[in-house]
């Protein structure tokens, strides 16, 4: 009967920490409900103006070959308001990578406003997880806009090359430290749940 007890003693403080837990992540939500709006609009308007004004700017003009003798329609190799370096083939790859990387960082970005702005209770464990993958997401992603920016408007240096090898050095380190720190600490946590209910039910 003691044995019984003291199992049924232990499950029954893991489900209430658990509860405990998530009522917790439901909180802190709630209070910084304004600080994730300031951070999701913050991150829009700096992928909205990577987009609207690209590095290394727009043509003021049409670019048209002359055309020949024979009469033939000019062709214009560059429209006003394009991109400069939306078709230079060296650069293709950054250009595409900062488009992609700003699109999703805005589209995470207002995903996130759109939920907090209609009401939903962030104490739904979805709901939270949700809001969490949407700014982790907002957030690499303007990172990377960021990366793929500098490569575009910069020439190849190699001391400008040794910078960006650096960050994106940090951005791959940065979130897998705090990948191991969130699982050490979980597990410590769990640890110390499994340690105190069975001491107890033994004394």
């Amino acid at each position: 009967m003691e044995v019984n007890g003291g199992e049924d003693r232990y499950e029954e403080t893991w489900f209430h920490w658990f509860v405990k837990y998530l009522n917790r992540q439901g909180d802190w939500l709630e209070k910084t409900r304004g600080n994730l709006m300031v951070a999701a609009t913050v991150i829009a308007g700096m992928s909205f103006q990577v987009m609207v004004s690209p590095p290394g700017g727009v043509w003021q003009s049409d670019i048209c070959s002359s055309g020949d003798q024979t009469g033939t329609v000019p062709v214009c190799k560059a429209k006003a308001g394009t991109s400069v370096l939306e078709h230079e083939s060296s650069k293709r790859v950054f250009y595409l990578g900062m488009v992609i990387s700003s699109t999703v960082s805005f589209s995470a970005s207002m995903s996130l406003i759109l939920l907090v702005i209609i009401g939903l209770r962030l104490r739904n464990r979805m709901i939270m997880a949700i809001l969490v993958t949407f700014m982790v997401v907002a957030i690499l992603c303007i990172s990377a806009a960021f990366f793929f920016a500098v490569a575009l408007v910069q020439y190849e240096d190699d001391t400008i090359i040794s910078i960006l090898v650096i960050y994106v050095g940090f951005w791959i380190v940065f979130p897998v430290i705090i990948l191991v720190g969130l699982f050490v600490s979980y597990v410590v946590v769990v640890a110390h749940v499994d340690d105190g209910p069975l001491d107890g039910c033994c004394q």
